[in-house]
C-alpha cells in the first residue's frame, strides 16, 4: 500500500510526507464494519483487501489525513463528493423517490 500510495501521489503531483508508522491496519473496516484480509494468496483486490484512502483528496498523502479502509468502501466513494454520495444515498433510503 505504502509504495502504491507514493507512486500514485508522485504520477499525480500529490504531496506525500506520511511514513509506514502513520498507516494503521484495522482488524475491521472503520465504515463498512467488514474484517480487513490482508494477502489471502488470490491475488488482485478483494472487497475485503485493505485499501488507504486520503480523507480530503486534494491534501494527498499526509499525516492525519489518510485511513486504511476496506477496498470496498475506496471503490464506493471512487472520486464521489460527499454530497454526491449523500444524494445517493438519500435516493436509496427512498426519502427523494
Amino acid at each position: 500500500m505504502f509504495r502504491n500510495a507514493k507512486y500514485r501521489a508522485k504520477a499525480a503531483g500529490l504531496a506525500f510526507t506520511i511514513s509506514m508508522d502513520d498507516i494503521k491496519v484495522p482488524e475491521f473496516c472503520p465504515v463498512l464494519g467488514i474484517k480487513i484480509i490482508i494477502g489471502d494468496g488470490r491475488g488482485g483486490h478483494r472487497d475485503e483487501s485493505p485499501s488507504l484512502d486520503r480523507i480530503h483528496p486534494e491534501l494527498g498523502y499526509v499525516p492525519g489525513n489518510v485511513v486504511v479502509v476496506s477496498w470496498r468502501v475506496n471503490r464506493i466513494k471512487c472520486d464521489a463528493t460527499v454530497a454526491e454520495l449523500r444524494t445517493i444515498s438519500d435516493f436509496y433510503a427512498g426519502s427523494k423517490r
